[in-house]
């Protein structure tokens, strides 16, 4: 949990506490509140439809409300702001009652940024068109945003000027929103901006040469290295100033040495972004909104977006993943949710997506349920339905822009309830391995990138990976550093998901207690190493856990200076770019340490991952990626009946019960003998998502 010093607590005597994240929920006064939410776009509806659209999500089993509050709407020219006043269906303050009216807490976005398929993405246009508000590209040149439905200049988020007007929209917001925060309404969270990865133009040298940013570069490399002699052998520059340090505008590093100063660059651009979140959330403090948790969203392409979870959530309780995917996405939604699982505080989908934007590919009501059983399947917690009530520029939603249900809604319904009837927010999904993402060396990969604005994150979106559009010279590195640290993660979790093995990532920079309770940790190691990095696999093995390397011991620091680093005990390195090595070694721990699932299925390709409860075995999900049906046989560690969450069917008890799988399909089963363990909010703990703990 986030330092709650961090947050503006203006809290008379005797109140209640704030809301705070407990296990898989929101803990709100005595009770925990599952997150599950829908979204409702207040302004894009009649009025007379909200209270209809309220009264539909509540009966699909929905306890939370969510909303984004668009600046470009409400303000409607500089300083002059529209609540309601002339336009009923910007009247935010009577959305919220009527909110409340229903017995539905609220989820609230106030942006800056919102996207939500709005011109401009919701910012007022002057602010878009002003010059000291945009990010800049190398050359100085504004940085031209190519989306649907029109190209714009996007904001920087080093800029003052912009930092600044967001505090005012923010403090006209808290003027609507204020009588309406916990503990005296219903408004329980926020979310600070929105997908913040610099506008989706995120390659490396694409932006953000702001002069505030360059600014803050060179202030962020004065507490790194504190002498600037320091900074000039590091970077192999001739500074005599911290003026003199520019950023890089281009990769032209030819040898370890000159990696550095790109390295650099690299983490600065996350450290950028989860500062002016920073600045963000004490806006939101100031307008009396900072009184109950914040989280964050991620877009898709996570893997090469410069930003840090960890680092984020430094500041801010949880930050999730947005989930817009195709049933053939299966192995990207599996690694996307094992990392949530494995480095955040809980799994959490911001946007959980239903249907699409009418500029991209529809999603079909099957991949929409597929994407969020299979997230569920691996870990994630709480989800939040974007969209759950249609509005304009989207098509898909299960519930009508008049608030009426639609025949899709049914089957979220009873996902929904059969959620709630096994206190699923509480149950967790043991992962005895553990495999670190390595920062050093995505950053690498980051600066490799050869495709310009068609970044690594961009590049995963469509369906490559962070990897795919890296240079594979070496830079006289041993091998390339930047394509092979994914080869060795890519290659360990096939073998781990071959041998019945679960398993999460956990970013290097997590906190040390991610990285507690494992049996084994598998650690990406090639020339190079930070301290930071270093430290963390040196502790982890100090603790007792075993700790696979490989696949080499570095012999380089971070600056790129010769540090042959000593093998922790307990540590062994392997050849992990070996397939076959791999392949042994995967076996050899999983019969040494006995980590293999007792929940398995004689068909290939299915996967079955167990749900515990603090009495044992829950929920099994059985999932199908294939485009052809199946019947699989379970072999259960003991007999026991099943029955399908959705349809009801129930499979008598046997210890190798026969499930009938459709293509593409998830089927949720509750542990019939275990679902008594329902609907009581204060029961002693239960495993966490991970190891097992008690949270």
């Amino acid at each position: 949990m986030a330092d709650s010093s961090k947050m503006v607590r203006a809290r008379a005597g005797g109140e209640p506490e704030p809301p705070r994240f407990e296990g898989g929920g929101l803990r709100i006064g005595s009770r925990t509140v599952p997150l599950y939410s829908g979204a409702m776009h207040y302004w894009r509806l009649a009025p007379a439809a909200w209270r209809p659209g309220l009264q539909s999500l509540k009966q699909m089993g929905l306890q939370i409300v969510e909303t984004y509050v668009p600046w470009a709407v409400h303000e409607t020219e500089p300083g002059k702001f529209d609540f309601g006043s002339e336009d009923p269906r910007k009247d935010l303050g009577r959305f919220l009652r009527e909110a409340a009216e229903e017995g539905l807490w609220v989820f609230l976005r106030p942006g800056p940024h919102i996207n939500a398929e709005m011109t401009l993405f919701g910012i007022p246009e002057w602010i878009i068109y002003d010059k000291d508000c945009q990010a800049r590209s190398p050359r100085s040149g504004a940085v031209i945003l190519p989306f649907p439905p029109k190209m714009f200049p996007v904001p920087s988020y080093a800029s003052r000027k912009f930092l600044g007007l967001t505090k005012a929209w923010f403090a006209a917001v808290g003027d609507v929103v204020r009588e309406h925060m916990y503990p005296h309404g219903r408004v329980i969270l926020t979310q600070v901006d929105n997908e913040a990865a610099y506008y989706f133009r995120n390659a490396t040298y694409d932006q953000d040469y702001h002069e505030d940013a360059a600014a803050l570069w060179q202030r962020w490399l004065s507490e790194r290295y504190e002498d600037v002699g320091l900074l000039a052998t590091a970077h192999r520059q001739a500074y005599e100033r911290w003026a003199d340090a520019a950023p890089p505008s281009r990769f032209d590093a030819r040898s370890p040495a000159e990696l550095v100063r790109h390295l650099d660059w690299a983490e600065f651009r996350e450290e950028l972004i989860a500062r002016s979140l920073e600045n963000m959330q004490e806006s939101l403090g100031a307008a009396g909104m900072g009184t109950v948790p914040a989280v964050h969203n991620i877009p898709l392409g996570d893997g090469g977006v410069p930003l840090s979870v960890a680092r984020i959530e430094e500041s801010l309780e949880v930050v999730g993943f947005d989930y817009y995917h195709a049933a053939r996405d299966h192995h990207t939604i599996k690694r996307r949710t094992l990392y949530l699982a494995g480095t955040s505080r809980l799994p959490y989908a911001p946007e959980m997506g239903v249907g699409t934007p009418p500029w991209f590919t529809p999603l079909h009501h099957s991949d929409s349920l597929y994407c969020a059983m299979a997230a569920l399947a691996f870990g994630l917690r709480g989800f939040n339905l974007y969209m759950a009530v249609d509005r304009d520029r989207w098509c898909g939603a299960p519930i009508d822009s008049l608030g009426r249900s639609r025949k899709d809604s049914a089957v979220w319904t009873q996902l929904i309830q059969a959620l709630q009837r096994v206190d699923f927010h509480r149950l967790s999904r043991r992962a005895p391995v553990a495999l670190v993402f390595p920062r050093d060396y995505a950053r690498l990969s980051r600066v490799t990138n050869l495709f310009g604005v068609l970044s690594p994150a961009n590049l995963e979106a469509v369906g490559a990976t962070p990897v795919s559009g890296c240079r594979e010279d070496t830079a006289g590195l041993s091998s390339a550093v930047q394509v092979d640290w994914w080869r060795v993660l890519a290659g360990v979790a096939a073998e781990l998901s071959k041998a019945n093995v679960p398993y999460v990532y956990v970013d290097s920079e997590a906190d040390a207690e991610r990285f507690e309770g494992f049996a084994a940790v598998v650690c990406p190691s090639f020339d190079f190493t930070s301290d930071r990095y270093w430290q963390r696999i040196e502790s982890v093995a100090e603790g007792g856990t075993r700790v696979i390397l490989g696949p080499q011991i570095p012999t380089l620091s971070g600056l790129m200076e010769p540090d042959i680093r000593r093998l922790p005990e307990g540590a062994v390195v392997h050849n992990l770019l070996d397939t076959k090595v791999r392949e042994e070694l995967v076996r050899g721990l999983a019969d040494e340490l006995s980590l293999r699932s007792g929940f398995t299925t004689d068909a290939p390709g299915v996967e079955v991952t167990v749900h515990e409860g603090s009495i044992g075995p829950t929920v099994l999900f059985v999932l199908n990626p294939s485009r052809t049906g199946v019947r699989a046989t379970l072999r259960m560690p003991k007999p026991s009946a099943l029955v399908d969450a959705l349809s009801g069917e129930r499979l008598e008890s046997c210890a190798e019960p026969v499930v009938a799988l459709e293509p593409q399909s998830v089927r949720m089963l509750i542990l019939e003998n275990q679902s008594s363990e329902s609907a009581h909010e204060d029961r002693p703990s239960r495993p966490s998502a991970r190891r097992g703990e008690t949270t």
